[in-house]
């Protein structure tokens, strides 16, 4: 089998990556012509990667005449020792060395979870049992929709925690949002003109803007999102995050929401996109109802991931899409495999549906709990004037500190080794009228916390 380094702090692609290796191993004479190339299969489970990865690595390579592909035997090696010996030089793209950055002690970051109860027993025995039952099925290519158990599970667990309308036919699977996003690129079409919370999730808006929809902030006030401003604005679809705006808090009233989906409904090429990133995390009252829940037009686009519920390693995430643009995914996106590994699917199916994932979130409910009573707790304790915005759900709260000097405060914590998130970093266009912080609750073991907030009283009474 061949051992091929990638190395992940590049920007070039894996397949090239791979396609690079093969083709100097072959011009070398490492691998001589006849030699027979591991199959497209083996080669993705045994490096844990996509098959169309490998597939266009080997693609690259036929094209070029490096290998050859025989019907029902394989790729072999073709004769190229006069090429080899040309010994051509390769330009090379200097590169600037890694600096990694020094840990932070007390990182108050929203992006993270608490991975000291993950249930390492029970997915183990899980993916056991996947790999024990010899089914051989789970090696071939599934459906690019994503497997019917898996879309079977996510599709009872969202009518029943989230109020969402779904048939196993409206869901796709995807590697997280970002796939789940040019998976819907396609669908769409070119020329979309997409308006975006401001602040945003700046991995969405990112990724969106490669994309290549073009890009409206839309400002948002006490209650969220302003849709008078939306309504003004030209864009035909609108990204947002309603049951707790990403980064505010904020929860969207039923009168927006009410107002959003009837903006969508005026016009047929309109859309609104739901990332549904937190909601399971809420910790007093009942839940915020999805606001696909409540469409009776088919005009909302559901996002949901397991990254912030399981781990964010397990890279599963899945889109309902509405029954008006199933057949237009079919016919443009539908082209493409289902990016997450079968066996994922396999094992995650069986956590959802032997409800394994309910006592898991249940648990860390329980333990976020803990953690963001005692932040809110510790916060007040330093000074009753401190504002928290955003509490009672989610993994993160929004703070106003009563000071003046916002970058001394941020430079004195990080000599103590403290980060809070500025607000300010979370814009599209423009800024907040006064910073506020981000601070996140999760990651950090509640030992950690305490310090870290000591050393903010410190540095709150220094400035």
């Amino acid at each position: 089998m061949l051992t091929i380094g990638l190395d992940h702090t590049k920007k070039e692609p894996f397949y090239r990556q791979i396609y690079a290796y093969i083709r100097d191993e072959i011009r070398s004479g490492a691998l001589p012509c006849g030699s027979k190339l591991p199959s497209t299969r083996r080669l993705a489970k045994h490096m844990d990667l996509s098959r169309n990865t490998i597939d266009l690595a080997y693609g690259q390579l036929t094209a070029e005449g490096y290998i050859e592909a025989k019907p029902k035997c394989g790729y072999f090696v073709c004769q190229v020792e006069d090429l080899a010996s040309l010994n051509i030089p390769v330009e090379t793209e200097e590169e600037d060395p890694v600096q990694e950055e020094e840990p932070i002690p007390f990182d108050f970051s929203p992006v993270g979870v608490d991975m000291s109860l993950f249930p390492y027993n029970v997915w183990r025995r899980l993916l056991k049992e996947v790999m024990m039952n010899d089914n051989s099925e789970l090696f071939q290519k599934g459906e690019n929709q994503g497997d019917l158990g898996l879309r079977r599970a996510i599709m009872y667990y969202l009518r029943q925690s989230r109020g969402v309308h779904v048939g196993t036919s409206q869901i796709v699977i995807g590697a997280g949002i970002e796939n789940l996003l040019f998976l819907l690129s396609l669908t769409l079409g070119k020329g979309r003109t997409m308006a975006m919370e401001n602040p945003a999730y700046l991995n969405a808006y990112q990724t969106v803007r490669e994309l290549g929809f073009q890009v409206l902030p839309i400002n948002m006030d006490e209650e969220g999102l302003k849709v008078s401003q939306l309504e003004q604005s030209g864009a035909d679809l609108a990204y947002v995050t309603p049951a707790r705006q990403y980064p505010t808090g904020v929860v969207l009233p039923i009168g927006r929401r009410s107002r959003l989906i009837k903006w969508a409904r005026e016009k047929k090429e309109r859309y609104i996109i739901e990332d549904d990133y937190d909601s399971e995390f809420r910790y007093y009252g009942k839940p915020i109802p999805a606001l696909q829940g409540i469409d009776e037009s088919d005009k909302v686009i559901y996002m949901g991931t397991f990254s912030k519920a399981i781990a964010p390693a397990i890279r599963i995430g899945y889109m309902v899409l509405p029954k008006s643009l199933v057949s237009a995914y079919r016919k443009t996106a539908g082209i493409f495999s289902c990016a997450v590994s079968r066996i994922d699917q396999s094992v995650l199916t069986s956590f959802l549906s032997e409800g394994h994932f309910e006592r898991h979130l249940n648990r860390m409910r329980n333990v976020y709990k803990e953690k963001h009573d005692l932040l809110i707790q510790k916060l007040k304790e330093i000074d009753s004037r401190i504002t928290v915005y955003g509490a009672g759900a989610g993994l993160h709260v929004r703070v106003d500190f009563p000071i003046q000097d916002t970058r001394r405060f941020e430079k004195e914590l990080l000599k103590r080794g403290v980060r809070i998130y500025p607000l300010s970093m979370y814009y599209i266009d423009g800024g907040p009228e006064k910073e506020q912080y981000i601070l996140g609750f999760t990651k950090m073991q509640k030992e950690d916390m305490i310090k870290g907030l000591k050393a903010i009283r410190e540095v709150y009474r220094l400035v």
